[in-house]
Formats: structure tokens, C-alpha cells, sequence
């Protein structure tokens, strides 16, 4: 089997980072359709977050630079633990249905996509960081607040008026994201790990 030219293996990262930007963008648009107020729930906003952050990567790949490499590694890394904690504390709640289709996109397509992306496609030069999974936290906690402060009650099981329920269930995705961020990180190290080994 013969290696891909550079200009075929851009081609493919190209289209292949399209196809996460219309599973992100499809999500929302199936969403948008079932739901009036589709905003205020993570699972869309972390699906707007990945359509267009997977754009800006398919345009990077046209023109890479090594300034970009560093904001790269910290994005796709964040983009994997959000999509695990959309997924993965979706799927964990009493009530959660898949048989809507933006749910199935939402919450298995795009997240299966990204993890993907992550682990098979090793386009940037920089490496996570070990205190990148601290900062992935970030995003989540803004989030968090927003729900709160802005009283969203969108997800029955998060309800802020129970608290004997909310904190044990917020402490538990904390748990989720850290431990989603302590996987990207060992799996980067270990693929630059590997790289270094003689062949």
C-alpha cells in the first residue's frame, strides 16, 4: 500500500476535518428543530464549539505554522474532554434517550468524531501539557456558573434547589472531566513517547 502524497493527506485531513464540523453543525441544526430555547444546553453549545473550532482547523492545515501548533494541542485536547463529559455524563443520567436524533449525533456521533481526531490524527507539532487538563476545567465551570446564576434548570438531575443532589452529581462530572483531561494527556505522551523510539 502506497503512502499518501502531502498533497492527498491534506486533502483527506481536509475533508475529514469537514465531516466533525457537519456532525458539530448537524447536532445543533436537529436540536434547534426539537427545541425552541437549544442555547442553554451544553450538549449545542459544545457542538457549536466544535464546528467551528474544526473549520479553523481545516483552514489551519492549508496554512500550518508552528505558532499555531501550541493554541492547536490546548484546543483539541479541551474539545476531547467537553465531548467525553457531553457523552459520557449524558449517557450516566437516569433519563437520557437516544432516540431523538440530535441526541444520537449530540451525544455519540460528533464525541466518537473528536475522540477519533485526537487519537488517529497527529497533525500538531507542540504536546499537551500537564497543566492543560486544569485549564480544561475551564469551560465546564463557566458553563456551570451560567446554569446556576441564569437558573437554566435544563437538565432535571442538576437541579440547584437540591443541593443534597447537585453537589455530590457536579463533584461526580469534575471527577469526569479530570480524569477525561488525565486520558488525553497520556495518551499525547504516549504517542510522542513512541515517536521518539528507534525503528
Amino acid at each position: 500500500m502506497c503512502a499518501l502524497t502531502p498533497t492527498s493527506r491534506l486533502a483527506t485531513l481536509t475533508v475529514w476535518r469537514l465531516l466533525v464540523v457537519a456532525s458539530g453543525a448537524l447536532g445543533v441544526w436537529l436540536a434547534a428543530l426539537q427545541y425552541d430555547v437549544w442555547w442553554t444546553a451544553l450538549s449545542q453549545l459544545a457542538s457549536v464549539a466544535v464546528a467551528v473550532s474544526y473549520a479553523g482547523f481545516a483552514v489551519q492545515a492549508l496554512r500550518p505554522s508552528r505558532s499555531h501548533d501550541s493554541a492547536s494541542a490546548w484546543l483539541r485536547g479541551m474539545l476531547v474532554t467537553l465531548m467525553l463529559l457531553v457523552s459520557i455524563g449524558y449517557l450516566a443520567m437516569p433519563r437520557a434517550d437516544l432516540s431523538a436524533p440530535y441526541s444520537v449525533v449530540e451525544h455519540l456521533l460528533t464525541p466518537a468524531l473528536v475522540v477519533a481526531d485526537f487519537l488517529l490524527v497527529d497533525d500538531s507539532r507542540a504536546s499537551v501539557r500537564w497543566w492543560h487538563p486544569l485549564t480544561w476545567l475551564l469551560p465546564p465551570a463557566a458553563y456551570l456558573s451560567w446554569y446556576v446564576l441564569g437558573d437554566l434548570r435544563v437538565y432535571a438531575v442538576l437541579d440547584p434547589g437540591r443541593p443534597s443532589e447537585f453537589v455530590p452529581r457536579t463533584l461526580m462530572l469534575l471527577v469526569l472531566v479530570l480524569a477525561s483531561g488525565a486520558f488525553v494527556y497520556a495518551m499525547d505522551r504516549s504517542r510522542r513517547l513512541a515517536r521518539q523510539l528507534p525503528t
